[in-house]
This record gives C-alpha cells, sequence and structure tokens, in this order.
C-alpha cells in the first residue's frame, strides 16, 4: 500500500475510532481490517475509481461531502465548529459504511479488449464482480454492518436507499423510496453525498 492510500487507511481508522462509539463499532471495524479488502479494492470494475484502494477513497469522499451537506442543513457556516456526537457519528457511519456491501466481490482477472489502433484482441489485467452473497446493494450492507454493530432507524433507512432510483426496488415502485425520503433528511443527504462523489469528485479524479 503506497503512501497516499495508507494515509486514507488511517484517516478512515482515526474517525471511526473517535466518533463511533456504540457497541460493537471495535468488533465491526475490526472485521473490515482482518476480514474484508474494505482498504485495498476498487470501488467498481469500470467506472468511478476503479483500482486498489477505490473503494476506501469513495468512502472518505462520502463521508467528507455528508459533513458538508449536514453542516449546512444544520446551518452551521462556521467549518471548525463541531457537530453533535450523535450526528457527527451517523455522519462517519454513513459516509463509511455505505458500501460494505462491496467487500470482498472484486477480483483481478486477465481479460480481452480491442486494441482500437491495431484492430488485434489483448489481454490486459482488470476486474469483475462477483458477490457471494447477492441479498441487493443496500440489503447486503445492512446485513454485513448488523452483524457487529447496531444501526440507528434512519441510518438503516439512509443505508437501504443510498441509491436512489438508481436501486432495482425503487425503480419498481417508488412509494417506499419517497416513503423513507420523507422519514428521515438522512435518506437523501447520503443519496447527495455519494452522487456528488460518484460524477462529481471522483470523474474529476480519472480525467
Amino acid at each position: 500500500m503506497d503512501f497516499m492510500k495508507k494515509k486514507s487507511a488511517a484517516e478512515i481508522k482515526s474517525a471511526f475510532s473517535k466518533l463511533v462509539t456504540r457497541p460493537g463499532a471495535e468488533k465491526l471495524l475490526a472485521w473490515l481490517e482482518e476480514e474484508t479488502d474494505f482498504f485495498t479494492a476498487p470501488a467498481s470494475t469500470k467506472h468511478h475509481l476503479n483500482h486498489p484502494g477505490g473503494l476506501m477513497e469513495h468512502s472518505l469522499n462520502v463521508m467528507g461531502n455528508l459533513n458538508r451537506i449536514t453542516r449546512r442543513d444544520l446551518n452551521l457556516e462556521d467549518e471548525h465548529s463541531e457537530l453533535p456526537q450523535q450526528i457527527a457519528e451517523t455522519v462517519v457511519i454513513l459516509g463509511l459504511l455505505h458500501d460494505v456491501c462491496k467487500v470482498n466481490c472484486y477480483h483481478l482477472e486477465t481479460k480481452r479488449r480491442k486494441n482500437q489502433e491495431t484492430g488485434r484482441w489483448e489481454d490486459y489485467q482488470g476486474f469483475v464482480f462477483r458477490d457471494p452473497l447477492p441479498l441487493g446493494h443496500g440489503e447486503k450492507s445492512l446485513y454485513l454492518i448488523q452483524r457487529h454493530m447496531d444501526l440507528l432507524p434512519e441510518e438503516a433507512l439512509a443505508i437501504r436507499w443510498h441509491m436512489g432510483a438508481y436501486d432495482n426496488a425503487a425503480k419498481a415502485d417508488q412509494r417506499a423510496l419517497s416513503a423513507a425520503m420523507v422519514a428521515s433528511p438522512w435518506v437523501w443527504r447520503l443519496q447527495e453525498a455519494d452522487m456528488c462523489a460518484a460524477w462529481i469528485d471522483e470523474r474529476e479524479t480519472q480525467e
């Protein structure tokens, strides 16, 4: 792991250890470190941050965006003013863990693509996605987190529906997503933070 990735990993561990104080937090962090590839996996196979460590980077980006969005909504204009402890804890949990469903799913394999200049097929190393526990996206994150640590109802709603209109269940029936967004502002805050990370912050890093 290079210096920047080590720095990002240290930032995640520090934020989690400092701000997430509920029972099971230490157990969850230990699971992420010892039994998953959370700190080395990509965030996708071919879209945003599709390189080793991308999932960790994306999680940090979402946490940072969610912190800014929450401060905006609470009218905390002073960037040095601290969020109330429970709110700060929720920001860390939602930002860092919303995509935990992706751990242990990406595998580096030899793939083939056509060279547009030569017209020849070439081998290259790329990630493929194989989910050993296909429970769904937000649903699986909830399951994995709550094996180790309890979530508040509003946190569970936000993580379950963080894909927003891109969620397959929402495409079939918008009522549950709409009800969740009415039930808690954390639902649309996390959606906004996630979309900003994937479509603005991380798109810029790839150009």
